[in-house]
């Protein structure tokens, strides 16, 4: 059996017969729900824009609270959405209790873009159609070699963009030394820990897409380590 590490994640529109193909053929593999379908499929059901929101706000939060009141929420507002809720389990399109890697990319939308671009090809004979998808997926990534050959910065232009604003929502924080690894980061809000050593952090930020979050910055803030132990 391979280790955790190594498990793959699978994101998924539910389509008939692949849930049961994914347990028999990758029964290790962790299954995510695909909200961008979950989500309609709720909307067509009860025609609520607001419900739709909260839906989402239960999908994405990385707190476990936020879920609580949020599923709360949705029950006070109507019973029969929160039924319909809860009959899918929570940890195939929750971030909080999705225990597998999936970066929080909790839509299909990446394949569902490639789709697109074979959709004129699906009418081919199945051996045009596979070359014409192996042409399309290396021409995919030769531009994207192309695109990559163009950054000056030490990470993507998106985790720059993330360490960037997780910077400045930094400024909002307070942190606390509370042992050689240990921090409290307080906000008017909440509190909020943060293990150096361990790189675990309350917020789960960096536990879901690894890179540092607001209370990861403000507890950097403190340290006078020149090369930082959040793996900047």
């Amino acid at each position: 059996m391979p280790s955790e590490s190594y498990v793959i994640t699978i994101c998924s529109d539910r389509q008939k017969g692949l849930m049961q193909a994914v347990l028999e053929v990758l029964p290790q593999a962790h299954h995510s729900y695909s909200m961008r379908h979950l989500a309609a499929n709720f909307y067509s059901e009860f025609k609520d824009v607001l419900l739709k929101r909260l839906f989402w706000r239960a999908a994405r939060t990385l707190r476990e609270s936020v879920f609580k009141d949020t599923m709360e929420q949705i029950k006070a507002r109507n019973e029969n959405a929160h039924k319909w809720i809860s009959a899918i389990p929570k940890e195939s399109w929750a971030s909080f209790y999705f225990t597998g890697d999936r970066f929080d990319v909790i839509t299909t939308n990446r394949s569902e873009c490639f789709n697109a671009v074979l959709k004129n090809a699906r009418k081919l004979p199945i051996a045009s159609l596979v070359e014409h998808t192996r042409w399309k997926t290396s021409d995919f990534f030769q531009k994207r070699r192309v695109y990559g050959d163009e950054w000056r910065t030490q990470l993507t232009n998106n985790a720059e963009k993330h360490i960037r604003l997780a910077k400045e929502e930094s400024l909002q924080y307070v942190a606390y030394r509370a042992g050689l690894h240990i921090f409290e980061v307080r906000s008017v809000q909440i509190q909020d820990s943060v293990n150096s050593h361990l790189q675990t952090f309350s917020c789960r930020v960096f536990q879901t897409i690894e890179l540092p979050c607001g209370h990861a910055m403000a507890a950097i803030a403190i340290t006078k380590e020149k090369k930082s132990v959040f793996l900047l």
